[in-house]
């Protein structure tokens, strides 16, 4: 019985666990979160927009860019007809080289058609000049509303009942805000904006940029082409018509430049306080600009540092300079020789000088001495170029002093004077 009871108590708890996970949404099947991508079937995903750039008659070949633009636009046309470029998503990011290659990619004639709440300052330094009384680009405005009515300028695209598309998050209609370009930006110049999309005709959501010889087409609420819209019949009609600007002829479709609203406009925060900070093309700017690129960035310096500290500490005792031991035969030879002379052993002293000779002709001139030699004293002479008489005198001492009964002082000094010449002399 108490069995069945804790039994019965942990179905009841499943039951009430269960109530709870769905009453706080964890049942719903959805992810309401704006991704803009093509492989998403989520609510605010690119999953059916994508799908209908497939099998649209006018796209002879669809490309998706995973990588950087530099090198992967072409500039000449494809089989006689013209290019696209599209990009969809909350912000975009790109390189100098990539901005670069994109204006040359429309100046050629093709056309680039970007659909983002933040359009980067670095490319529309190009497309939008101080020119409507020295008004510089300062973004998009936005107003705040949970349906937006959307419709087209030109009398073809024009429809008398106005596309609405009603913001939905987790099943229900939600205020949210809509980007548009102000009226500030229009001045009627030639080669200046001209709307294309308006908004319940009072604000302008969709403009066209000449530039060269193609068109760019920027539209500020990319979230009209989303999968939640596309399904329906009034979302994929206006799809249809915003995106009959393009050619008629291969899509570039940008998958790779896509980064989140907050992080558009940092980028943007950066290049109106410093223009020439992202004119740089050090991929550490790239790094420092993605969050999760930049944590690993300083998490790597953090470790390098660590290591570095740790490392520097001593591992081993002090090693001791040992210095090379130094050559103290002269100092010994002086003091033995002295001690000999107060001896008045003048005789022992001659025969450690002779010794100390013999020694030095053998290590220097590799001869091996032999007394009272003319040969030996021949080949001496041209080895250290001493004159040969002296050698000849040195010679003849070597052989006799050493059978001397004794040495007086006098004879002493003469060998020493020949030999100090000597030594002075050899080479």
């Amino acid at each position: 019985m108490k069995k069945n009871r804790v039994i019965l108590g942990l179905i009841v708890l499943a039951v009430v666990l269960l109530a709870v996970w769905a009453i706080q949404g964890g049942g719903q099947r959805f992810s309401w979160r704006e991704t803009f991508k093509i492989k998403s079937k989520e609510p605010y995903g690119l999953y059916a927009l994508y799908d209908l750039f497939k099998d649209y008659p006018a796209v002879k070949e669809l490309n998706t860019l995973a990588d950087s633009l530099a090198g992967k636009l072409p500039v000449d046309s494809i089989n006689g007809s013209r290019a696209n470029y599209v990009f969809i998503g909350e912000g975009l990011y790109m390189r100098p080289q990539d901005r670069d290659e994109l204006l040359e990619f429309v100046e050629a004639g093709n056309t680039a058609f970007l659909a983002a709440k933040v359009l980067p300052y670095d490319l529309m330094f190009y497309l939008y000049y101080d020119e409507c009384d020295y008004i510089p680009w300062d973004g998009l405005s936005t107003h705040t509303d949970s349906v937006v009515q959307l419709n087209f300028t030109h009398p073809s695209l024009h429809r008398d009942r106005d596309f609405a598309f009603k913001y939905i998050n987790k099943f229900a209609g939600t205020q949210r805000q809509w980007q548009y370009f102000p009226d500030l930006y229009f001045c009627e110049m030639e080669g200046g904006m001209e709307a294309v999309g308006r908004a319940a005709d009072t604000t302008v959501n969709m403009v066209r940029v000449p530039y060269g010889n193609g068109f760019f087409y920027l539209h500020s609420q990319p979230l009209v082409f989303t999968n939640y819209y596309l399904v329906k019949e009034e979302g994929r009609s206006y799809a249809e018509r915003a995106f009959s600007h393009l050619n008629d002829g291969p899509i570039y479709w940008d998958e790779f430049s896509r980064i989140p609203e907050r992080m558009a406009r940092e980028q943007n925060n950066a290049y109106r306080s410093d223009p020439r900070r992202l004119q740089s093309e050090s991929p550490l700017q790239y790094i420092l600009e993605q969050p999760p690129l930049a944590w690993a960035w300083y998490t790597l310096v953090a470790i390098g540092l660590i290591f570095l500290l740790f490392r520097t500490r001593r591992r081993q005792r002090v090693i001791p300079v040992v210095h090379p031991p130094r050559n103290t035969s002269l100092q010994f030879v002086q003091t033995i020789g002295w001690l000999y002379y107060q001896r008045a052993s003048h005789q022992q002293l001659a025969v450690q000088a002779i010794k100390l000779l013999r020694t030095y002709v053998k290590e220097r001139y590799g001869l091996k001495w032999r007394d009272d030699n003319e040969q030996f004293v021949q080949q001496l002479s041209a080895r250290s170029g001493v004159d040969p008489d002296l050698v000849a005198l040195i010679a003849k001492d070597a052989h006799n002093i050493p059978r001397y009964t004794a040495l007086v002082e006098t004879e002493l000094v003469k060998f020493h004077q020949r030999l100090e010449r000597f030594y002075q002399a050899a080479k």
